[in-house]
């Protein structure tokens, strides 16, 4: 240190000596002296700007932040120099993360000081510098920073000037005002070499730092990944609204946790608006959250007559440190044709009924049009007079009872897994017949239109209707009618029209009895349809009526109607 003052000393006696003129041609004049400062700071700001522009591409992966600050700065145990004021500037890109909390990165900058001398003119230095930081972020809103940097400078005062090497440490702590915007400050130690012995200096820098990741790149750090894909069958539409589509994963990539998240999800042609499915209140840094997505479908999926893979949209919105910050991710899910049904609950079956499918609202009022032109039936309640005239209707319609062996319900009833093809009620009216699901929907269908409370029975392989007698005092105590939560219900075994209405009655009670009586009561049940539709809501065809059925004369489904009131009387 005494070399550095010898030196500054000799030049300020060159600077009043009258050899001073012809040292000239040595030293650069004052205006060359700041042309060349300005050059050199314009240097250094090109290297930083030429890194920030090398760092372009990454700003998409990793942080790029600017710090800009006014600085001071203390020799140490010199007491020819006095404190002075300066300003600093660095480009930080941080480019890896570990244990959460931690972030190693790189940092370049430079900075300019000017340090007050005992006598004379202020001693300046203009430096840049480059090193390794370790960033520690213990909470959201706070970090701590230690770095070590190596780097040159220049030292001017009046014509003497020299370039020599700077080691660095620093130590600081950072307040997040926001993802974009943050407070920092450091207290930094430097040694400078010159001759034989270092120049130290104590500094402090109070600042802001400015996340150039954030402003220019933008990019949300949330992701969505899909983990569990559901079957979406469009029967169940309405069902989605409560029961999850689809599982995904969300994870919290932010370095801060992130708070009042809200999912939406939206299909576009099957959804008539977002639909916000979950909200959290805080995700932490780094945590991943498992969230079921559910959705309002509209009544479009029911336009729906093959398989298709839909494409939506997962819409994640979030604060991060009081920003407010919005991402989408793409969703693909497949979705099954309308008709198609699983039997893993057999009550999905109950939406394929429709009271106000347009076919069967025909043929069932057509029915009853015809039968209140008959004379009053006061030995059967009203209920089953009507249940007899539209099975024997169905009958001389020309229903029968149709089965395919790898679509049978004794086939795909008995495994979840498979996928079955189920009709809806104008088809199987158009098509005049179906297997026993197709017949049951069509059945249940027509009594629910006339207000009958209708109900599936489903024994090992098969499935069968049965309707609510409303009247507790008719055929008491006879065994061929179930007793099913206070109600009396009749059993008609629908399979078979050609025998008529009290014989497929007679078949459909020994059906329920004989399973009973196996011990399989837990695979014999009578599912009321109207319960079920609280679960599956009905739904209707749009084109249901496209096709309406050719109906028998009213005075042959009379006819028919009398005799099976006979049998049935017997």
């Amino acid at each position: 240190m005494k070399n550095i003052l010898k030196s500054f000393r000799k030049n300020t006696k060159t600077l009043r000596s009258p050899s001073f003129n012809s040292l000239t041609s040595f030293f650069p004049s004052s205006s060359l002296r700041s042309s060349r400062s300005l050059r050199l700071g314009e240097k250094i700001l090109g290297i930083i700007f030429l890194l920030v522009l090398i760092t372009m591409p990454v700003y998409a992966e990793h942080e790029v932040s600017l710090r800009i600050a006014p600085a001071f700065e203390s020799p140490v145990n010199i007491p020819e120099f006095f404190s002075g004021f300066g300003a600093a500037l660095s480009l930080d890109w941080s480019f890896f993360q570990f244990a959460n909390n931690f972030s190693l990165g790189i940092s370049a900058g430079g900075s300019f000081t000017s340090l007050p001398y005992a006598t004379g003119e202020p001693f300046t230095l203009i430096g840049g510098k480059a090193g390794p930081f370790l960033r520690y972020r213990p909470q959201d809103r706070f970090a701590f920073r230690i770095a070590a940097n190596a780097g040159a400078y220049q030292y001017m005062r009046g014509v003497y000037n020299e370039t020599n090497l700077l080691f660095s440490g620093s130590l600081g702590a950072e307040f997040y005002l926001s993802p974009y915007f943050s407070l920092y400050a450091d207290g930094e130690y430097t040694s400078r070499t010159f001759s034989s012995e270092p120049l130290n200096t104590i500094g402090l820098s109070a600042g802001i730092r400015i996340s150039l990741s954030e402003i220019m790149g933008g990019r949300s750090r949330v992701k969505v990944q899909k983990t569990q894909q559901y079957r979406v069958f469009p029967v169940s539409w309405a069902w989605y609204e409560h029961n999850p589509v689809a599982e995904i994963t969300i994870t919290n990539e932010e370095p801060n946790a992130i708070t009042d998240v809200n999912l939406s999800f939206f299909m576009d042609s099957y959804m008539s608006q977002p639909f916000t499915f979950a909200t959290i209140p805080r995700i932490a840094a780094g945590e991943s959250i498992e969230v079921p997505v559910t959705a309002l479908f509209n009544e479009a999926m029911m336009n729906l007559t093959e398989t298709v893979s839909a494409n939506g949209t997962i819409k994640v919105q979030y604060r991060s440190l009081g920003s407010r910050i919005e991402t989408s991710s793409p969703i693909q899910m497949p979705i099954f044709h309308r008709n198609t049904l699983s039997w893993d609950d057999n009550r999905r079956a109950a939406a394929f009924v429709s009271p106000r499918d347009s076919s069967a609202r025909f043929f069932t009022h057509y029915v009853a049009g015809a039968i209140e032109t008959m004379p009053p039936q006061s030995s059967i309640p009203q209920n089953v007079l009507y249940a007899i005239a539209l099975f024997e209707a169905l009958r001389l319609h020309g229903i029968t009872y149709v089965t395919v062996a790898a679509t049978a319900f004794a086939n795909v009833s008995s495994d979840e897994s498979v996928l079955d093809n189920v009709s809806y009620p104008y088809q199987a009216l158009y098509y005049r017949g179906g297997d026993c699901s197709y017949l049951s929907i069509l059945f249940c269908s027509m009594l629910e239109a006339l207000n009958i409370e209708s109900a599936f029975i489903t024994i090992p392989g098969h499935i069968y209707i049965a309707f609510e007698i409303g009247d507790d005092r008719w055929l008491a105590n006879n065994a061929d009618i179930i007793l099913h939560n206070g109600k009396r219900w009749l059993p008609v075994e629908i399979t078979v029209p050609g025998q008529g209405f009290t014989r497929s009655w007679r078949i459909g009670a020994n059906q329920w009895r004989d399973n009973l009586n196996n011990e399989q009561q837990e695979t014999s049940t009578l599912y009321p349809i109207r319960e079920a539709w609280e679960v599956y809501p009905s739904v209707t065809v749009p084109s249901s009526g496209d096709h309406l059925p050719i109906m028998p004369e009213w005075d042959v489904i009379i006819r028919a109607t009398t005799n099976e009131i006979r049998l049935m009387s017997r």
